[in-house]
């Protein structure tokens, strides 16, 4: 994986970033700068022989001290640009528009968060490690009842309309602590946009539209476009990623989880409601 690595950092914000997002919006620039400064030196050390292991570096990850959030011997060196689209309150053209920027600058990876989502400094490098067209951090819900943002497709055939009609189940019962794909889900998947890291050859596979809301949301038609020209999907389920509610309360894994128990009579008329919905597109 060594070679310069040119990242689109995307940020598709009608009003900047959340007030409660704020300060860690500005940790994670100054952690890919000093990513970025850090790449070119190690790389230029090694070209001249110098054997970067043995040397004692300060860590990037100067939040949660996570390993995964240092760079591997090899890795790099990493190019960091910013793409903004805000004042925009059509979610998905912002999302277009990033792409374009991204496209337009002939970089390589277009890293997208939300506004209203909190995520580990780590969550670039893990993500850009699974090597992926498109793998997204797996987040949930800031609605109640929470639900994590991770569907299985369905297709049917309206035969008044004459048209294909598409809809999805929630994938209520993920499996944990991996990078996931259709296979480990029984079904074509989609999932929320919260915190995702695309390829950019992506873009230049599929043709526009990449994001529209049709009823359905702009990140779930990105999927269902992704799937049709047949790129493959992942989530990384092994993230704790957090998912600002209305209320001054963050929605994550062990909420999820605590509700299901605390709530089961609940969450199992939802779980039968939605094997029975279609949504049409």
């Amino acid at each position: 994986m060594s070679g310069q690595v040119k990242v689109a950092l995307g940020f598709p914000w009608y009003n900047g970033p959340d007030v409660d997002t704020f300060a860690l919006y500005h940790e994670h620039l100054y952690y890919y700068g000093r990513m970025k400064e850090r790449s070119h030196w190690l790389a230029a050390l090694s070209d001249m022989g110098v054997d970067e292991e043995k040397m004692k570096l300060s860590p990037l990850d100067h939040i949660d001290g996570d390993p995964r959030g240092e760079l591997r011997k090899g890795e790099g060196p990493f190019d960091f640009f910013i793409a903004v689209e805000t004042r925009m309150s059509l979610v998905g053209l912002a999302r277009e528009r990033l792409v374009d920027m991204a496209l337009g600058a002939g970089l390589d990876w277009l890293f997208c968060w939300d506004a209203d989502m909190r995520f580990p400094l780590s969550t670039f490098l893990r993500l850009w490690r699974h090597q992926k067209p498109v793998v997204g951090a797996l987040a949930f819900t800031s609605r109640d009842p929470v639900t994590p943002c991770l569907y299985r497709m369905t297709e049917a055939f309206d035969p008044i309309q004459k048209l294909p009609k598409y809809g999805s189940e929630v994938v209520w019962d993920f499996p944990n602590d991996k990078l996931i794909s259709d296979e480990d889900i029984g079904g074509e998947m989609a999932f929320g946009a919260g915190v995702v890291l695309y390829n950019l050859n992506v873009f230049r596979q599929i043709p526009k539209p990449w994001f529209q809301s049709t009823g359905c949301g702009e990140d779930w038609f990105f999927c269902l476009r992704a799937s049709k020209f047949g790129i493959p999907r992942y989530v990384d389920t092994g993230f704790n990623i957090q998912h600002k509610a209305h209320r001054a309360e963050w929605i994550d894994k062990g909420v999820y989880f605590q509700r299901r128990v605390e709530r089961l009579e609940e969450y199992e008329k939802l779980m039968r409601k939605d094997k029975m919905g279609v949504l049409a597109l």
